[in-house]
């Protein structure tokens, strides 16, 4: 039972940036298909399988103890690093202009590295609608920060194909719930506070197991 409680709230947890990501694009009018959608997800439970493996022959080598340690030192950096990015000072992309006609390879590149930076400059071509290459190239953004988190439960021993299906379908239902929320809840005071949540999920989760 307390293994289920705890992939659901590690994947809900890894899973929070497409609810914001998703809010971002809904202030824009940005419109994404079905398959986008999909393709998003599909991309984040794959990384997150994929970490998981490696983090399963990382395990062949470690003992025990030293894999939960290691397991609850990385939940605790991601939780730290998730809140430290809720204040960080964010620019507002105006840095980022790219006209689809006139862009070389060189900024096609560098509009590429600025998407897996922050995945909510994906519309790329400007075109007010996310394409399936644009789709896959958000998904491996928002799977970044869910890669640690993929080794790491892994050293915890989660089942990796349930766990990547966990994370791909929350990052569904963020995404779509945060297209619908769109402009004004995303202004809110409460919204921002709401963002420190994930982070603080995942702390308390790491000192849970690195003491149970």
């Amino acid at each position: 039972m307390w293994l289920w409680v705890s992939m659901i709230l590690l994947a809900f947890s890894v899973s929070m940036d497409s609810l914001s990501v998703g809010m971002t694009y809904g202030m824009r009018g940005v419109r994404f298909s079905f398959v986008s959608l999909v393709l998003i997800a599909f991309m984040s439970g794959a990384v997150v399988f994929a970490s998981m493996n490696i983090g399963r022959l990382l395990a062949l080598f470690l003992p025990l103890q030293v894999e939960r340690g290691l397991a609850s030192v990385i939940l605790m950096a991601l939780g730290g690093w998730a809140i430290y990015n809720v204040y960080k000072p964010k620019g507002d992309g105006s840095e980022f202009s790219m006209e689809p006609d006139e862009a070389g390879g060189a900024n096609r590149f560098s509009g590429t590295v600025q998407v897996l930076k922050r995945p909510e400059l994906g519309d790329l071509d400007r075109s007010g609608t996310i394409s399936q290459k644009e789709a896959l190239l958000i998904g491996i953004a928002l799977s970044m920060d869910s890669f640690g988190a993929g080794i790491s439960s892994s050293l915890l021993h989660f089942p990796p194909l349930s766990f990547a299906l966990l994370v791909g379908m929350f990052n569904l239902v963020f995404i779509r719930l945060g297209l619908s929320l769109g402009y004004m809840v995303s202004k809110t005071r409460i919204m921002k506070r709401a963002t420190m949540l994930p982070g603080v999920v995942l702390i308390v989760l790491g000192l849970i197991k690195l003491f149970r």
